[in-house]
């Protein structure tokens, strides 16, 4: 007993310590941007809110054919009548029964099956055989519209503008999803920065102060003059304070980093493996599209889209309406009720009807304002739409040539970053053998120290440009 409780505690341990190690190991290991993003999504409410909305919106264009669901119908009724006495007695039991399928096509097909049963006793003085009856009927009924919703053309666009709806709804949140992951790499990229320009400012105040000891030891030895000192005191002191400022922008940017992941204050921050170097996907893979639109101008078209089957649909519905329609049901009648219930499909009595249907609303001033308010509105979100249309096509070409002008920018500035870490090491090595004076350091370093802020930010900002692509789509994939 003592063996196999100690064998317990000795396997709790081992997982503990598994356990233990691998959130250990989870949490020392650097994570990329996709993965960070995945955290996001995982953890980030805003963004988890809405992709619910975009899923709401898919279900609910699924939902658009709900009016053509089958309608399954029944009922029950007992009921006892003693308000009318009549030849068949003083009072009336009844206990009735009926059951129904009705369906709906996109040809504007209608059609019903109904199946009823009753059982009846009456009370009083009743004609012999009346006294106890059950009946049973089964029907169907066809009805087909031949005007307003004609052989389903109604039905149809109703069900094409609750689809262009959903899909509006859909891509409306999906905009405001891609706006608020924009947002999060934006922040991913920012701290990234923040933490490369730390390390620079790091290396470039320690470097400075190299500087500072090596011409102090100059000035003693009566080697260089205290101009000489001044000047590389300032140079450390500069460096100093954009050292501090560095620790500030990257804490500042933690806290952002540490919302979108929705981090407790007891959990650590990870680390980032960031590439800033390296090509995100989107805009690459974009530009190969031929179809490329703004997400706001898609919506606008399908906007439009929904609104002129609106229009349509206006216009259907004050149509007259006129509908052909025929039944045929087969009816039985005995004594006992189960028997009456096995006649029910019996021929024997059978019932038919065909008949027309017609109701028409008189012309008036508020019909006409009605069939034209929605061309109306139909127009407007045609014309805003083609101007969304115009106005991505400009933002797309605007986007592509911005990212050309950038890339060549940070490949220039990687080439001038290079040149002016060179001059800086040729400068300090000119000082080392006394070939020249303080001054010439100072301003070398200043120089490349700017260089490679310039090249981290432009290397930031080209990441967020390939980012900002997001806001757009390929229409032929999205369809």
């Amino acid at each position: 007993m003592r063996a196999s409780t100690v064998k317990q505690q000795c396997k709790f341990l081992a997982i503990v310590i598994t356990t233990t190690l691998a959130l250990f190991i989870q949490e020392a290991r650097a994570i990329s941007i996709d993965e960070y993003i995945g955290l996001a999504k995982q953890k980030n409410p805003l963004l988890k809110s809405y992709q619910e909305s975009s899923d709401a919106a898919n279900l609910r264009k699924e939902a658009a054919e709900l009016d053509l669901a089958p309608i399954i119908t029944g009922s029950w009724v007992t009921s006892n009548d003693k308000s009318r006495p009549s030849q068949l007695g003083t009072e009336r039991e009844a206990e009735l029964f009926s059951f129904g399928v009705a369906k709906k096509f996109f040809t504007g097909t209608l059609v019903k099956l109904d199946a009823q049963t009753g059982e009846f006793n009456n009370h009083g003085t009743v004609p012999p055989g009346y006294d106890q009856y059950s009946t049973g009927s089964v029907g169907i009924t066809v009805q087909q519209s031949l005007w307003k919703d004609f052989f389903g053309y109604g039905t149809r666009k109703k069900i094409s503008r609750q689809e262009k709806v959903a899909e509006v709804e859909r891509l409306a949140s999906e905009l405001q999803g891609r706006g608020a992951l924009y947002d999060v790499e934006s922040n991913y990229w920012d701290y990234a920065l923040a933490q490369e320009d730390l390390k620079l400012k790091k290396a470039n105040f320690e470097r400075a102060q190299k500087i500072d000891r090596w011409t102090a030891n100059r000035v003693a030895n009566g080697i260089s003059d205290r101009a000489d000192l001044m000047n590389a005191k300032a140079l450390m002191s500069l460096r100093e304070a954009q050292y501090i400022q560095a620790e500030e922008e990257l804490k500042s940017q933690e806290v952002k980093l540490r919302d979108n992941l929705q981090l407790a204050d007891s959990e650590k921050t990870p680390e980032i493996k960031a590439e800033l170097g390296t090509a995100r996907p989107y805009l690459i893979n974009l530009i190969k599209m031929k179809n490329v639109e703004k997400i706001e101008a898609r919506i606008a078209s399908l906007e439009a889209e929904a609104k002129s089957l609106v229009a349509e649909e206006t216009v259907d519905g004050l149509r007259p309406d006129l509908s052909v329609f025929g039944n045929y049901t087969t009816t039985s009648y005995d004594r006992d009720h189960s028997q009456a219930v096995s006649d029910i499909t019996k021929d024997d009595y059978p019932k038919n009807s065909i008949g027309v249907n017609f109701t028409w609303v008189f012309e008036t001033g508020a019909k006409s304002a009605t069939r034209d308010a929605a061309r109306k509105d139909a127009l407007a979100s045609k014309l805003k739409a083609e101007k969304k249309h115009s106005e991505g096509q400009d933002a797309w070409t605007d986007l592509i040539r911005k990212y050309d002008v950038l890339k060549q920018s940070v490949s220039t500035l990687e080439k001038v970053a290079e040149y002016q870490r060179e001059r800086a090491k040729a400068e300090q090595d000119k000082l080392s053998k006394g070939r020249t004076v303080t001054a010439n350091v100072v301003l070398a370093e200043t120089d490349a120290a700017e260089a490679e802020v310039n090249l981290l930010k432009s290397r930031a900002s080209l990441r967020k440009l390939e980012a900002s692509s997001l806001f757009f789509i390929d229409t032929e994939s999205a369809e």
